[in-house]
């Protein structure tokens, strides 16, 4: 009698374990694309704020989106840097690290994305892809600029969005700040009881597949103490990627804060060395 009450308690104790798993995998499915895509629409992105010498351009997507990006012309002489940002998504909380470049001289072309910054549109991989290369072609009419003339910069989630345009264009040098080698593998470190490269089926951002497509050099900044995005998956990328190459793991330095640690200085030091030809 005793064994079988013990033998009931486990079955109920699996059982509710079981359901407590599924509902957990459930509100997992059903909010992955607002974890994934945590966008601020409550600052306006229709105006540049807080970068100088910037206008406002506006593209529209293949679905007919609006899109705007912000525009700094560059220096004579110096690149133009198309850049994607992180998952904040909209282009103001993404003006001090753009200064950085702008005050140095070099232009800048940087996309909001849709759902951000009060754009409409639903963000999914497709849909950013897709936005990320019509913004890209359309930045020879805007700005006169050869690709040859181009660096593509991506920061975190934006690193993703950098690798697909840069495995299907042409442009002077590549930049990833922060990447992941997939985004699936990134969610499963953060959330271990759930199959997310299984969930995420449509937003894995598989950068690893795509970066041995990319034919430019490629620089990889990482902080060795990043808990949102492991060095590990940027190591994994960047082994994953033809030369030429270079990685700058900074010790101490983690998600947000690689600005104190000199990657800004670092990127356009290395930035420039490509534009005067020097390996």
């Amino acid at each position: 009698m005793k064994r079988a009450r013990v033998a009931r308690f486990f079955v109920r104790a699996g059982v509710a374990l079981a359901l407590a798993w599924a509902l957990a995998v459930t509100g997992l499915l059903l909010a992955r694309r607002s974890l994934i895509y945590p966008f601020r629409d409550n600052v306006s992105a229709a105006h540049p704020v807080g970068l100088p010498r910037a206008r406002a351009v506006r593209v529209d997507a293949p679905d007919g989106v609006g899109l705007v990006g912000w525009l700094v012309e560059p220096h004579p002489g110096l690149p133009l840097i198309v850049h994607f940002p992180g998952n904040a998504g909209s282009l103001p909380h993404s003006a001090s690290r753009l200064a950085e470049f702008a005050y140095r001289g070099y232009g800048i072309a940087a996309l909001n994305y849709r759902g951000a910054g009060g754009l409409p549109g639903e963000p999914s991989e497709a849909a950013l892809t897709a936005d990320a290369l019509a913004f890209y072609d359309a930045l020879g009419e805007i700005t006169g600029t050869a690709p040859a003339e181009r660096v593509i910069y991506g920061t975190s989630l934006g690193a993703a969005v950098a690798v697909q345009v840069a495995a299907r264009r042409e442009a002077r040098g590549l930049v990833l700040e922060t990447p992941f080698a997939r985004l699936c593998e990134t969610a499963e470190a953060h959330f271990a009881f759930a199959p997310a490269c299984t969930l995420m089926w449509d937003d894995r951002w598989d950068s690893i597949d795509r970066i041995g497509s990319v034919g430019m050099p490629l620089l990889v900044l990482h902080g060795d103490r990043d808990a949102t995005i492991p060095v590990a998956q940027g190591r994994r990328l960047f082994d994953a990627a033809a030369e030429p190459k270079r990685l700058i793991v900074y010790p101490g330095g983690a998600h947000n804060d690689l600005r104190l640690f000199g990657a800004g200085i670092d990127a356009m030091d290395w930035i420039e060395a490509l534009a005067a030809g020097r390996p």
